[in-house]
C-alpha cells in the first residue's frame, strides 16, 4: 500500500508490499528488493533514471 510520498516506490509483484533500493555487495547495481525479505525474495531491476536521483523526503 502506498502512503503519501511513496509514489515512487513499486510494489512487490509478489506480496505486494512496498519494495526498497538496494544495492549488490559485489557490483554496487541498485536493484529494487522486497521489504519482507528473507520471507519474499522477489527483486526489479532499478532503471538508470531511478538509480541516478536522490529521493527526497517532505
Amino acid at each position: 500500500m502506498a502512503f503519501e510520498g511513496e509514489y515512487w516506490r513499486p510494489n512487490c509483484p509478489s506480496c505486494g508490499v512496498k519494495m526498497l533500493e538496494r544495492a549488490a555487495r559485489k557490483s554496487g547495481e541498485r536493484f529494487w528488493g522486497c521489504e519482507n525479505f528473507p520471507r519474499c525474495k522477489t527483486t526489479q531491476p532499478m532503471t538508470r533514471a531511478a538509480a541516478m536521483t536522490p529521493q527526497t523526503n517532505g
